[in-house]
């Protein structure tokens, strides 16, 4: 159970990285941040998988 909600709460980060860099920034700071946000979704996918088996 714990599991699942740590797996939410790292997309839910995610989704507010992605929807940050894409309003407010520009250039190489949206890069990274986007690649950030793209390198959290490994973990939530891991910790999601855990919580089913």
């Amino acid at each position: 159970m714990l599991d699942a909600v740590i797996a939410i709460f790292i997309m839910f980060l995610a989704n507010l990285l992605i929807t940050f860099s894409r309003s407010r920034l520009q250039g190489i700071g949206r890069k990274v941040l986007s690649s950030i946000a793209f390198l959290l979704l490994l973990p939530a996918f891991l910790f999601a998988l855990r919580a089913v088996f």
